[in-house]
């Protein structure tokens, strides 16, 4: 995984803990993919219908568009919108994503979390076919429950050979997932009303417990006593 200024990412996570949320403008930097991907898909879980065909890839993020180290990767969690590009718009880190579009409720939160779990750490975003089916696995998360991006109430309706089976692949991943959390996320949503811009996520490695420090300065121990006896 390639991500950018988690450390900016991290202080924007610990933010959102705050009493109160704070208007924050975001800038859009392009994307990480070599080779970004655009795909055509549909959902009929709005009221109406939506189809739109879009990037699929994720986004570079800037809280000042003049600072590289305010930068972040962000995912796009709403299709239903644009995100804009070419100027900052105002959004707000929330602790109860939507309010203001489709919204998320326990299950889809649940579903785009263990996406991000099972995934996210070997995920290569400067790849488009990765980049695309992880962006795609998170739509089918949000707007349906199956593990098929290709059927289902969420669907991909024309996108690049390899899309469809990637996305599948890391639904698949995630909805046999047991393992433990892997990653915080923190959620953006728009504050913008004319037009609404698109709600997005960001994700930022869980910090290792101090046993797990522990534990690898054991191992490291280990290995240096190893080399020296062989060294003897």
């Amino acid at each position: 995984m390639k991500t950018t200024s988690l450390a900016v990412a991290a202080a924007l996570s610990f933010a959102a803990a705050g009493a109160s949320a704070s208007p924050i403008d975001l800038t859009y930097m392009g994307t990480t993919a070599s080779n970004p991907k655009n795909v055509k898909v549909t959902t009929t879980s709005t009221t109406p219908d939506v189809t739109v065909t879009g990037g699929a890839y994720g986004f570079r993020m800037r809280e000042d568009a003049s600072d590289p180290l305010t930068e972040f990767l962000a995912w796009c969690l709403d299709i239903e919108s644009t995100l804009g590009t070419g100027s900052a718009y105002e959004y707000e880190i929330t602790t109860s994503p939507f309010s203001n579009s489709h919204g998320l409720d326990a299950g889809q939160l649940g579903r785009v979390a263990d996406v991000f779990d099972a995934n996210y750490g070997t995920l290569d975003d400067t790849d488009g076919i990765q980049a695309a089916g992880f962006q795609v696995a998170l739509w089918n998360a949000l707007y349906d429950t199956d593990t098929d991006a290709g059927n289902g109430a969420f669907k991909v309706l024309s996108a690049a050979a390899g899309i469809v089976t990637q996305a599948n692949a890391y639904l698949t991943a995630a909805a046999g997932y047991t393992g433990g959390k892997q990653f915080n996320l923190t959620f953006y949503e728009s504050t913008e009303t004319n037009p609404k811009r698109q709600n997005l996520v960001s994700a930022t490695p869980v910090p290792l417990p101090a046993a797990g420090f522990l534990l690898l300065g054991g191992l490291g121990g280990l290995v240096a006593l190893r080399r020296r006896k062989r060294a003897a």
